[in-house]
C-alpha cells in the first residue's frame, strides 16, 4: 500500500516535470512574458536599491514607518493603503531603499504581465509581448521605481481595464473593474479622474451613444457608490476632521475651499492651489518635455505607431474608444485639476508601450519580407538594439551597477551601527533623508548639538559615558539645494565638523555612487566618526522629543501629536468610523491577492 502511494507521488512529479518541459519547449507566449517578467522585476530591485532618493520619497518613506499602529485612516497629503502595505514591507525586509520601494517595484513589475493580458485580447500576442518588453525597459518607469504610490496605482488600473473588458465580453457586472477603481484611489487619490473613462464604457459596450440607456445609469449609479465605499476611509477622514478640528487633508483643501485649511497648506507643493488652477497647455508641454527626456526612443515609436495604428484599424473601434478614453480622462484631469508632479506620468506609459510596438511588429514583418528573411529573427535584432539603446545610452547601467552613499549608509547603519547609541547628524543633509536613515536611533541633528551639551550639564543625575556617532555631509549640501545659499550656515558646520575630526576616530566613508544621481562618481559624500561621551539619561529623552517630521512623530510616537489626529464623538461617527476601519483592512488584503489571481487569470488564458 505505502509502496503504491510512493509510486503515485512520483508520478506526479514527473507529471508536473513534463508540463514544465512541454511549456518550455512549446509556441506559448506566455514562456516568454515569463522571461520579460523576471528581467524587467530585477531591473527594478536594482533601481530601488541603489538610487538615490527624491525629496517626496523622504516624506511619505518616513511617514510608512510605524503607520500598522498610527492609528490613521488617511494621511494628511497621501490616500492610506500605500502606508500600510510599505510598513508590512518594513516589518518584513527591515527599513531600507528596497523595503520602501517594494510596493513600486513588486506592483510594477506585475503590471508588465497586465499589460500583456489587456493587449493580447485587444490585438494579437505578438504586440503584446513586445509592449511588456517595451514597458519592461522603459527608463520612465525604471527611474520612478521610488517610494511613489503611482505604480502600485496603474497595476490596479490596468486591472480594472482587463475586468471591464471581461464586462464587454460577458455582460456581467464590473464588479471587479469598481473594486480595483476603489482600492486605487485607496493607493492614490488621483486614480479617481480615470473614472469618467469607465462610465463611457457603459454607454459604449451597453447601447448607442446617442441615447441613454436606463440600465446604463443603473449601472454607473451602483457602479459608483461601490467605488465611494471603498474610497470611504478618505472620505470618513476628512468629515471626522473637520468636525473636530475644521480642517480637511492636502488633497481636499486643493480642490475645496473648506473652512481654514487653504491657510494651513500655505506653500505646501502647490496643494494651496484652488481646482482648475493649472494651465492646460504648460502642463501638456511639460509632461511631453518629461516623458520624451526620459524615454525618447519608445516615446518616438509611439507617436509613429499611433498613426499607423489608427489607418489600419479594423476591428474593436468600441474596446480602442474606451482605452483611449481611459488614458484622455487621466491625461487631461491630472494635467488641468492636480499638481504637475513627474511620477504621476507613469500612468501612460504602458498604453505609449502598445503604439511602440505595434509601429515595431510592422517594421520587422515588412523588413521580413524584402529581404526574404524569418521574421523572428529580425525582430530579434530590432528589440536587442533597442535594449542596448535603453541600457547603455540611456543611464539604467549606471543605476543598476552603482549604489548611492544614501543606501550604502542605511545598510552600514542596520549593520554596524549600536542602536542604543547616540547619532548627530549633519543639518546639511535633508531632514526627511535623516529621519529616515536613523528613526530606529537616538539621532539630533548637528545643529542642535551644543544646545543638547548645556541642558545636559544642568540637568540632575550622573553622566553614563554613551556611544556616539557623527555623521558628516563632506558635500556640503546632501539634499536640501539651498545650502549654497546659506554661506554662514555651511560655515559654522564645517567648523563644528572640524572640531569632530580633530576629537573622534573616522569609522566609515562612503563614496558616491553615480554621476547621474550625485555629481561625481567615488567621491567621499558622507562620513561617519566614534566617541562616547558622557549623557544623563533624561538628555536621551531630549534627544528623542525633537523626532518630527512634516506634521507627524517619527514612529507616530506619541499618536495624538499628529497634526491630524482627531476625536472621535457620538454613536454614529463611532460607527461610520469602525465601518472605515473594516473597509481598509479589507483593501489591504485584497491588495496583497490581486497579484496571485493575477497569475491564475494568466494560467486560464489561452
Amino acid at each position: 500500500m505505502i509502496h503504491l502511494e510512493k509510486e503515485k507521488l512520483n508520478n506526479k512529479k514527473l507529471s508536473f516535470v513534463d508540463r514544465t518541459i512541454d511549456f518550455l519547449f512549446s509556441n506559448d507566449a506566455r514562456k516568454w512574458l515569463l522571461i520579460i517578467f523576471i528581467f524587467g522585476l530585477s531591473l527594478r530591485i536594482l533601481v530601488a536599491r541603489n538610487i538615490l532618493p527624491i525629496a517626496d520619497e523622504m516624506v511619505h518613506g518616513p511617514h510608512a514607518i510605524g503607520f500598522l499602529h498610527s492609528g490613521l485612516i488617511s494621511t494628511i497629503v497621501q490616500a492610506p493603503l500605500w502606508f500600510y502595505l510599505t510598513d508590512i514591507m518594513f516589518k518584513i525586509f527591515n527599513v531600507t531603499l528596497f523595503s520602501v520601494r517594494s510596493l513600486s517595484v513588486l506592483y510594477g513589475a506585475f503590471s508588465l504581465i497586465l499589460t500583456y493580458m489587456i493587449f493580447s485580447r485587444l490585438s494579437d500576442k505578438k504586440t503584446a509581448l513586445i509592449s511588456s518588453f517595451l514597458l519592461s525597459i522603459s527608463y520612465f518607469t525604471l527611474r520612478y521605481t521610488l517610494a511613489e504610490m503611482d505604480l502600485a496605482s496603474l497595476f490596479f488600473l490596468l486591472f480594472a481595464v482587463y475586468f471591464f473588458l471581461d464586462y464587454k465580453d460577458t455582460g456581467k457586472f464590473p464588479l471587479l473593474t469598481a473594486v480595483c477603481i476603489g482600492i486605487a484611489s485607496l493607493m492614490k487619490t488621483v486614480s479617481l479622474f480615470f473614472v469618467p473613462a469607465f462610465v463611457l464604457g457603459f454607454f459604449l459596450y451597453d447601447a448607442s451613444l446617442k441615447k441613454i440607456n436606463k440600465k446604463s445609469i443603473k449601472k454607473i449609479i451602483i457602479f459608483g457608490l461601490i467605488v465611494s465605499i471603498i474610497f470611504s476611509p478618505i472620505l470618513v477622514h476628512n468629515y471626522l476632521l473637520y468636525k473636530d478640528k475644521e480642517l480637511v487633508d492636502a488633497y481636499f483643501a486643493q480642490y475645496f475651499d473648506i473652512g481654514k485649511t487653504r491657510q494651513a497648506y500655505a506653500g505646501l507643493s502647490g496643494f494651496d492651489n484652488g481646482l482648475f488652477s493649472m494651465a492646460f497647455f504648460d502642463g501638456l508641454i511639460r509632461m511631453s518635455k518629461s516623458i520624451f527626456s526620459h524615454d525618447p526612443l519608445i516615446v518616438s515609436l509611439a507617436i509613429v505607431g499611433l498613426f499607423s495604428f489608427f489607418f489600419s484599424l479594423k476591428e474593436k473601434r468600441k474596446d480602442w474608444i474606451f482605452l483611449i478614453a481611459f488614458e484622455l480622462s487621466g491625461f487631461i484631469l491630472l494635467l488641468v485639476a492636480s499638481n504637475w508632479l513627474e511620477t504621476h506620468y507613469v500612468l501612460f506609459v504602458p498604453v505609449l508601450c502598445f503604439f511602440g510596438a505595434f509601429l515595431i511588429k510592422q517594421i520587422s514583418e515588412k523588413i521580413s519580407l524584402r529581404i526574404k528573411s524569418k521574421d523572428k529573427l529580425i525582430l530579434l535584432i530590432i528589440l536587442g538594439a533597442i535594449l542596448i539603446f535603453q541600457m547603455f545610452y540611456l543611464p539604467i547601467f549606471e543605476h543598476i551597477s552603482y549604489r548611492s552613499s544614501f543606501s550604502q549608509l542605511r545598510s552600514y547603519a542596520i549593520e554596524s551601527m549600536d542602536k542604543n547609541s547616540v547619532v548627530i547628524v549633519d543639518s546639511r543633509i535633508y531632514r526627511g533623508r535623516i529621519v529616515f536613515l536613523f528613526h530606529d536611533f537616538h539621532y539630533l541633528e548637528s545643529s542642535s548639538f551644543s544646545n543638547l551639551m548645556n541642558v545636559n550639564e544642568n540637568l540632575p543625575g550622573q553622566d553614563i559615558t554613551r556611544e556616539v556617532y557623527f555623521v558628516e555631509c563632506a558635500v556640503d549640501d546632501c539634499g536640501w539645494g539651498t545650502i549654497k545659499n546659506q554661506p554662514e550656515f555651511n560655515q559654522s558646520t564645517e567648523e563644528f565638523f572640524d572640531m569632530v575630526k580633530n576629537n573622534t576616530l573616522l569609522e566609515k566613508t562612503l563614496y558616491s555612487g553615480s554621476i547621474i544621481d550625485e555629481g561625481t562618481k567615488n567621491a567621499p559624500t558622507l562620513r561617519v566618526y566614534r566617541a562616547q561621551l558622557p549623557l544623563k539619561s533624561q538628555s536621551i529623552q531630549q534627544i528623542d522629543s525633537t523626532h518630527e517630521w512634516f506634521y507627524y512623530p517619527v514612529n507616530y510616537s506619541p499618536k495624538e501629536k499628529s497634526f491630524d489626529w482627531y476625536e472621535v464623538h457620538g454613536s454614529v461617527d463611532y460607527i461610520i468610523y469602525r465601518f472605515a476601519w473594516l473597509v481598509l483592512i479589507a483593501s489591504i488584503i485584497a491588495s496583497l491577492i490581486a497579484p496571485f489571481y493575477m497569475v491564475y487569470l494568466l494560467s486560464k488564458q489561452k
